[in-house]
């Protein structure tokens, strides 16, 4: 008999219900925002990634929202920056790890043992999805309130909007009338579901930096991160 990891017990969806404040009616779409495609193996559980597609589009529209009302002074290009650290990888993975969410993600045995549910991409993906389960089961209200929750602190503190490394080192470089920074795949590997990239980083008279991360582009801000640190430019 298959060992089904994607399956949930009762008292596991209650859990899961209390972390939300949200209790799915359609069980199915929950299992389907926490389930990895390497955890969906031997069974017809579906994985996260078309809910990704529209938590993504929920989320942004309630940051936009929220933004746009708080602040009836800013021009659009400064709510526009604000917008995009909001809505980012790093910002949805950060709220993936204030729900406490990442134990009940299902991996396969050998990515979890890898420590691939406590990834910033894996986070941030999951975090998307689940907004989007939410809002096909219960509509934008109860997905707006979990984000409310989630990223309040965030958009009431401007201390807390950190420029993303890729923006920053370009800003960095074009201050310095250098190119834009130049991105390449060193290379690939993994099966499909679980690749990892390995990126580099090149600034015109420096050397390249490089990272590897399990998407293009969380490899290309780990890549730049680890430029912006070797040069000393920002810690």
């Amino acid at each position: 008999m298959t060992n089904d990891r994607t399956r949930f017990t009762d008292q596991e969806f209650q859990a899961i219900a209390a972390l939300l404040g949200y209790t799915f009616r359609n069980r199915d779409l929950l299992k389907s925002a926490l389930t990895h495609g390497s955890g969906s193996k031997g069974n017809t559980t579906t994985t996260y990634e078309r809910l990704e597609f529209l938590g993504d589009r929920v989320l942004g529209l309630v940051i936009a929202e929220e933004l746009y009302v708080r602040n009836p002074r800013k021009a659009e290009g400064a709510l526009a920056q604000n917008f995009s650290l909001l809505v980012r990888a790093e910002a949805c993975a950060e709220a993936a790890r204030d729900l406490g969410i990442s134990e009940h993600i299902r991996v396969g045995l050998k990515e979890k043992a890898q420590g691939m549910t406590n990834q910033t991409v894996i986070l941030g993906d999951v975090m998307e999805s689940i907004l989007g389960a939410i809002y096909l089961d219960g509509g934008l209200e109860p997905a707006r309130s979990l984000i409310m929750r989630l990223w309040e602190e965030r958009l009431s503190s401007g201390t807390l909007l950190v420029k993303d490394a890729k923006s920053f080192l370009q800003e960095w470089a074009l201050a310095l009338g250098k190119a834009i920074p130049d991105y390449r795949i060193v290379s690939r590997e993994g099966p499909d579901h679980s690749p990892s990239f390995t990126i580099a980083v090149t600034v015109e008279g420096f050397a390249e930096a490089i990272a590897s991360a399990p998407s293009k582009r969380h490899g290309e801000q780990l890549a730049a991160e680890a430029f912006l640190r070797r040069e000393k430019i920002r810690k």
